[in-house]
């Protein structure tokens, strides 16, 4: 199963041509088929005023795709597109703990060879004890699962959470937020293998001058 991720940083049309152009850019490339043929893309830190703009935008572009918006707080919406064609059920959690964000469980059977869950979010930001208590409540589940979006806790600092499973970046050691450090990665449960997409080679497109974040890309089998 291919999933991308990315935190677009409250685009919409009066955000310069740079940004708007990194998330069409990443958007078509997920969902065109030409590119990157994803099958779960993940779209975090909405303008709530764009959301339903967006997702009629977007379900008439890539009507292969369920195109479904989740209402957060004044920028705290998320877009999810998933493939129709594959078994995918997508549903929200409710709010992260103490967070106006949802919880996203994605559950996918047999899908590109993966059977199991994958949790979407746009966690706490400041790598604080909620940001770690809201990694550790929705890691605590058995089977298969997977966690991505923006994680919000340095990939360095994985080990500080206690966590039962393995964590993936997916930029060769590059940062993915424009202050530094590698805030966008997957946490995956021991029986679940990730493979990142290697798209270090649109380091020039994504360069964090638009969106602050770059995308991620990656598969997963179980």
């Amino acid at each position: 199963m291919r999933i991308a991720s990315f935190n677009i940083e409250k685009n919409g049309k009066s955000s310069p041509d740079i940004k708007q152009g990194q998330v069409s850019t990443f958007i078509d490339n997920c969902c065109s088929n030409q590119f990157w043929d994803v099958d779960l893309v993940f779209i975090c830190e909405m303008h709530s005023a764009q959301l339903e703009n967006y997702v009629l935008a977007l379900s008439s572009m890539y009507p292969t795709y369920k195109t479904i918006g989740f209402h957060g707080g004044h920028s705290n919406g998320y877009i999810v597109m998933a493939k129709e064609s594959q078994n995918i059920v997508v549903d929200s959690q409710g709010h992260l703990f103490a967070l106006n964000r949802d919880l996203i469980a994605v559950e996918a059977t047999g899908c590109s060879g993966y059977t199991g869950y994958v949790i979407l979010a746009h966690f706490k930001s400041g790598q604080n004890n909620i940001t770690k208590s809201q990694l550790q409540s929705c890691t605590g589940m058995g089977g298969n699962w997977v966690v991505t979006g923006d994680i919000n806790y340095d990939y360095s600092k994985f080990g500080q959470l206690g966590i039962a499973g393995s964590a993936h970046e997916c930029w060769n050691g590059q940062a993915t937020q424009a202050k530094g450090g590698i805030l966008d990665w997957v946490l995956a449960s021991t029986s679940v293998t990730v493979t990142p997409l290697d798209i270090t080679g649109l380091a020039g497109t994504f360069d964090m001058s638009g969106p602050d974040h770059r995308p991620i890309v990656f598969d997963v089998t179980a």
